[in-house]
């Protein structure tokens, strides 16, 4: 039949031997799609703005959520969250489907979560599944079997597995004060899509000075590794810890941008852990000050999170009294002088190659006036105005070997420049 359509004659043989091939290319065609689908590496496509501590399911809830400007719930959220938070264009990180260590001692309950599994991996709310909190290192070996049936079953979502901070060797919790050898084993064994850890400063009895460490520590693991980096940002107060001040919420969320986030994680948004009611919404749904203060940085976020997201963290440095595991600001590099106070200096490039500076104010007390040297004579600055979403001029004096530029930050806040071209 397919010969008498065709305009020129083919021999029996010749047809003969292209439909057998025809046949054969779609039969491997369809067992190709019945495959189990291959992993994927993951990379993010969206600044992470998540929150743990998931209110219950309803409407009114959520809703407050999205205003606040979140992207994902993360943290006690089931399936039956998926349908509400696509409606107020949230994402979930999904829970409570038996994601746990007993999961994979019983083979009816491996059944049973591979079939939610399989029931959800196709919903556009799911953002991924979350398998454990600040593992321990008795715990890894566990933990990175979950996250591999997790993987198994849904290779195109990330697994969310959060990790201890460097100073929670003191007791027995890592059983040893090897830290980056703890992240190593953790990468190793887990083969995480993302690395998270809570590192919560604001302490009722003294500050914790192993904050600006702990970033550094988790930026080059993640740099090692490719892997992006998500910190979960303290919110609230529970018995040891204080509530942080609205220049100490900002102070970590630009503190996280200058060691190269990609996203971050507030903790805690609905009540808080051991009776406290010292969250972001209380659990009668009062909204706190600490909700506006999240919502405005959050917009920030929102403004300055497709910007980032892209760029590569180049180095990381501080001025003034240099905290322990920092990097003081070195002579002769990119950055000459920072004036104005102490301040911590983020340097990321873009894939062209593209000098981007961001410049905190450490101090999250007190507004100042920041007077940045650039060891190059630059022209065409430019900084990224969150508030207009969209670069705007930035002055600068250049002579022929340096280029200085001053602006203004309020406590604990920063400042993203884009560097121009060298003047000729």
């Amino acid at each position: 039949m397919l010969r008498r359509f065709l305009p020129f004659r083919i021999p029996h043989s010749a047809l003969r031997t292209a439909l057998a091939c025809g046949l054969w290319l779609a039969a491997c065609g369809l067992a190709a799609c019945s495959r189990p689908r291959a992993p994927q590496a993951w990379q993010p496509r969206e600044f992470l703005i998540a929150l743990r501590g998931a209110p219950p399911p309803k409407p009114a809830l959520y809703a407050q959520i999205a205003q606040a400007g979140f992207n994902v719930v993360a943290e006690g959220v089931g399936s039956d969250a998926l349908d509400l938070a696509h409606r107020y264009r949230l994402k979930v990180i999904l829970g409570q489907i038996g994601l746990d260590a007993r999961t994979l001692s019983n083979p009816a309950d491996q059944r049973s979560v591979a079939d939610a599994i399989r029931r959800f991996d196709s919903h556009p709310a799911l953002w991924g599944y979350f398998v454990g909190d600040e593992a321990l290192e008795g715990q890894l070996a566990d933990l990175a079997a979950l996250a591999e049936f997790a993987r198994r079953h849904d290779p195109t979502h990330p697994v969310f597995l959060s990790l201890l901070p460097c100073d929670a060797w003191v007791g027995p919790a890592l059983a040893t004060a090897d830290y980056a050898g703890y992240v190593e084993r953790f990468i190793r064994e887990a083969r995480p899509s993302l690395l998270n850890f809570g590192h919560f400063p604001f302490r009722e009895k003294g500050d914790s000075e192993f904050y600006f460490e702990n970033l550094e520590l988790i930026r080059r693991a993640a740099l090692g590794h490719g892997l992006p980096f998500y910190p979960t940002l303290q919110a609230a107060s529970w018995p040891g810890m204080r509530p942080p001040t609205e220049g100490e919420m900002r102070w970590l969320v630009y503190t996280a941008l200058a060691y190269g986030a990609k996203g971050v994680v507030w903790f805690r948004y609905w009540g808080a852990p051991a009776g406290s009611r010292e969250g972001i919404v209380e659990p009668d749904g009062l909204l706190t000050e600490r909700y506006r203060i999240v919502a405005d940085l959050n917009a920030d976020l929102r403004a300055l999170g497709p910007v980032v997201l892209p760029l590569r963290s180049a180095a990381v440095y501080h001025t003034g009294p240099t905290p322990v595991g920092a990097t003081r600001l070195p002579v002769h590099g990119l950055v000459g002088s920072v004036e104005g106070g102490g301040f911590v200096v983020g340097e990321l490039e873009d894939a062209a190659g593209g000098k981007h500076v961001l410049v905190v104010n450490r101090d999250a007390a007190r507004a100042t006036t920041v007077r940045l040297t650039l060891n190059r004579p630059c022209k065409g600055h430019a900084w990224f105005d969150p508030a207009a979403r969209a670069w705007a001029p930035q002055a600068a004096a250049v002579d022929r070997f340096q280029s200085v530029a001053e602006f203004s930050l309020p406590p604990g806040g920063g400042r993203l420049l884009r560097l121009g071209e060298a003047a000729k």
